[in-house]
């Protein structure tokens, strides 16, 4: 482990123009699987929610993250609240047992009852009942509320940090690259949820974050909406984060303002955007795994967690300016939106697989990158630095 771990941080030392892709190892090894969930999933900031899908109190929603079982909670003082889901008392989910399947994922709840002894929870966590342990001598309700997980919001968004230890959440350079997007005042619009896949996380981000490979897989779908050629690297980049402009190309734009060729849509854009704005969709991702795809009238969330060395999870949200919900015609074009993401992410969900499925292949090495794959660069900075004994503690 120690030298899959060095021979990551040695590429990440190389410039760009001679970087190569991660060891082939690194996209199943358990070891450095389980690293990656102590390192990286439990100590940095995951997204898991968004604050509309609890958009009541007692409204709650379920997340898994690193075998922690997690539920995020409006409480009745309107606070966004993350528990652990796991009962103070023998260990069991709040949400297993009896619990209804519809009830498992989502739902809405005056408190929090455990299947098995029946302690009871508030919605602020806090222990309401716990039957008969007032016997118990010295025992202390108020010590046995439901554990806290590390939260903070952006922009609408709620991610967590399951050890506690994380720095507070930075996104004042993503910030300055939505400029006039707030995404605090988007809601969502739909879900697609695309379920398990199997493929290792980090071939997921790589393949989301780079643009290069529009020219191949998706010939007849991203490329002529975002060609490869009118494509511009980020030119400011983080420790932790990447963007690129991902310009409308002449072959599908639907007008040209001030010069810039506009594109094309589902609903009416945002207002306030400059023709500029209006000419692009930003790729982001703040790693792990925070990636988000702005465009004037559709932003796509992909929510991923990861579920296994060598697969993870994927939903994707459609977000809408809440100015526009009640626009006619909204719920036909978010449909349209839907279906050409499932188009296309049925081609990176296909050729990832592909990529999965020779990973193990002795001649699975010797690569090189595109300068379009800068994000994949970067991800390999963000992991030596998470990964090394070192960086686990001074990232903290």
């Amino acid at each position: 482990m120690n030298d899959l771990v060095q021979r990551i941080a040695r590429q990440a030392e190389l410039p760009l123009p001679e970087a190569i892709p991660l060891p082939a190892q690194a996209y199943w090894d358990p070891g450095l699987y389980e690293l990656e969930l102590e390192r990286i999933f439990r100590g940095d900031w995951v997204c898991i929610a968004r604050v509309e899908q609890v958009p009541a109190a007692g409204d709650y929603l379920a997340v898994d993250l690193a075998a922690e079982p997690m539920m995020v909670v409006r409480g009745e003082d309107e606070e966004i609240r993350v528990f652990s889901r796991v009962c103070r008392h023998r260990y069991v989910d709040l949400l297993g047992g009896k619990t209804e399947d519809s009830q498992k994922e989502r739902g809405c709840a005056e408190w929090f009852e455990c299947p098995y002894h029946s302690w009871t929870y508030r919605l602020d966590g806090s222990l309401m009942n716990a039957p008969e342990m007032l016997d118990r001598p010295g025992f202390d309700q108020a010590a046995y509320g439901l554990r806290p997980i590390h939260q903070q919001i952006w922009q609408g968004f709620i991610f967590v940090n399951l050890d506690g230890l994380a720095e507070p959440l930075e996104m004042s350079g993503l910030e300055r690259v939505l400029d006039k997007y707030d995404l605090a005042n988007w809601r969502i619009a739909t879900v697609v949820d695309w379920g398990e896949t199997k493929v290792n996380w980090k071939i997921m981000v790589e393949n989301y974050a780079e643009c290069y490979h529009h020219i191949g897989i998706h010939k007849e779908t991203l490329q002529p909406l975002w060609p490869i050629g009118t494509v511009e690297l980020g030119d400011e980049q983080g420790d932790d984060w990447f963007f690129s402009r991902m310009k409308a190309g002449a072959e599908t734009a639907a007008g040209e303002e001030d010069g810039h060729l506009l594109q094309p849509s589902w609903l009416p854009p945002q207002r306030d955007l400059s023709p500029y704005q209006r000419s692009q969709s930003l790729l982001m991702v703040k790693f792990p795994m925070f990636m988000i795809v702005p465009s004037p009238d559709i932003t796509f969330w992909f929510k991923a967690i990861p579920t296994g060395p060598e697969t993870h999870r994927l939903e994707v949200a459609l977000l809408v300016p809440q100015e526009h919900f009640d626009l006619e015609g909204r719920e036909d074009g978010v449909q349209e939106a839907a279906d050409f993401f499932r188009t296309f992410q049925g081609e990176d969900a296909s050729i990832n697989e592909f990529v999965q499925s020779t990973t193990r292949s002795a001649n699975a090495s010797g690569g090189v990158l595109h300068r379009h794959e800068q994000a994949i660069w970067q991800l390999q900075k963000y992991l030596a630095s998470r990964l090394s004994e070192a960086g686990s503690t001074t990232s903290r």
